[in-house]
């Protein structure tokens, strides 16, 4: 029973979107028997199966940096809340209660885990929060209901969630100590599966408050929705990292369309069912809202972002995105050296701190200049080489 409500019923996770350049689409697909999860290039190429457990493996969703996935799997008996490395690698399980845990959705910082519970004796999924390791599992939405699909804000401020109070599933809103619960939707049909636009502005949702499931669009905050599908039955609905574009499932299979409708394409159609569909974010993209625009591609070099001075210590934090697993090494003249190993695709602050003759003048003048240098081993091979010239400032 509960397996038919994780494949088709409303306990279905929607994919978060978090701003960057779109990478892959996992999903879930039970094409060989039991449910695995796979992940594609965004145009359907390049399909691979990341998990092969004889359990089922659901509800993928992404991490911010596109390093991680986080999903649900009954392979140790209950369903629980499991995460692994982009590539099916470094499997870990992160809950072990004795109720189900499923629809786990990742904070924009990495560092806390959203999901539902059936625990302390009820048959009702209540929210809640734990830490990306498992520990200090949280509940912060118990109000007698049934709350699903959590999903953050990409500000990491808020999480959207359904909640079922009698026959009817709304959208709801709540803050991360659980205050500040806000309705978002109150139709009189089922309102389901939010996921936000990269930009936080926007609300993609499934609805069938025209007698069929289509996916619709709205504002974060509520109001008006737009209808942007018109064929049954079209669920769980994924912003790309750039706005672009929507993933959704129909009819077993995972389509793309433009962000405000049009253009839909069907990326799966290898037998059984593919569903639950999230979409990797990786550096190198712009946050937009939902245009009309289409794919976007990903970042493949080094790229060093507007530092950001620290006035009061006389530093700089320096934003570095790579596009794979390496070492960073930043240095130069009048500047201490550093390095930071990343395990993938991310953005990073390197500190820019003076030392020596530049940080004396900084500490008579109140500013000078330096020039950072920054190189990037990719693991396998290969080196990429960047600068710039920061002018720091200290405070007096």
């Amino acid at each position: 029973m509960l397996l038919a409500m994780l494949a088709f019923g409303g306990a279905t996770a929607s994919g978060a979107a978090f701003p960057g350049a779109n990478g892959r689409i996992a999903y879930a697909s039970n094409q060989n028997g039991s449910w695995d999860i796979y992940a594609m290039n965004a145009d359907g190429s390049g399909k691979r199966q990341l998990t092969s457990d004889p359990g089922n493996d659901t509800q993928p969703s992404y991490s911010a940096d596109g390093t991680r996935i986080v999903f649900s799997s009954n392979r140790a008996g209950n369903y629980d809340v499991y995460a692994m490395n982009a590539d099916g690698s470094g499997v870990t399980r992160l809950t072990t209660d004795p109720g189900s845990d499923t629809q786990p959705a990742f904070s924009p910082d990495g560092t806390r885990i959203a999901f539902v519970s059936i625990r302390f004796g009820s048959w009702y999924t209540d929210l809640f929060l734990m830490n990306a390791d498992g520990s200090d599992q949280t509940r912060i939405v118990s109000e007698g209901g049934i709350e699903e699909t959590p999903t953050f804000s990409p500000d990491g401020q808020r999480i959207a969630f359904v909640r079922t109070a009698g026959p009817r599933k709304n959208l709801f809103s709540v803050g991360l100590d659980g205050s500040g619960l806000t309705a978002l939707t109150n139709t009189a049909s089922d309102d389901r599966q939010p996921s936000f636009s990269p930009n936080g502005q926007r609300l993609a949702f499934a609805s069938r408050r025209d007698g069929k499931f289509e996916i619709y669009t709205m504002a974060s905050s509520g109001g008006g929705a737009t209808k942007l599908t018109d064929k049954p039955v079209s669920q769980m609905p994924a912003f790309s990292p750039n706005g672009q574009q929507i993933a959704f499932a129909r009819g077993g299979s995972i389509f793309t369309m433009k962000a405000n409708g049009g253009n839909e394409v069907r990326l799966t159609n290898e037998g059984g069912a593919q569903t639950w569909p999230t979409w990797q974010p990786l550096p190198g993209g712009s946050p937009g809202g939902g245009g009309s625009g289409g794919g976007g591609g990903t970042s493949s070099k080094l790229r060093i972002g507007k530092p950001i001075l620290d006035k009061r210590r006389g530093t700089a934090k320096l934003p570095i995105t790579v596009p794979a697993a390496g070492t960073l090494k930043l240095k130069g003249k009048g500047v201490k050296s550093s390095s930071r190993s990343v395990g993938g695709p991310t953005t990073v602050k390197l500190l820019v701190k003076p030392k020596g003759k530049t940080a004396q003048a900084l500490a008579q003048k109140a500013k000078a200049k330096v020039k950072a240098i920054v190189s990037f081993a990719r693991k396998g091979g290969g080196t990429e080489t960047g600068a710039k010239k920061i002018t720091l400032r200290k405070a007096r």
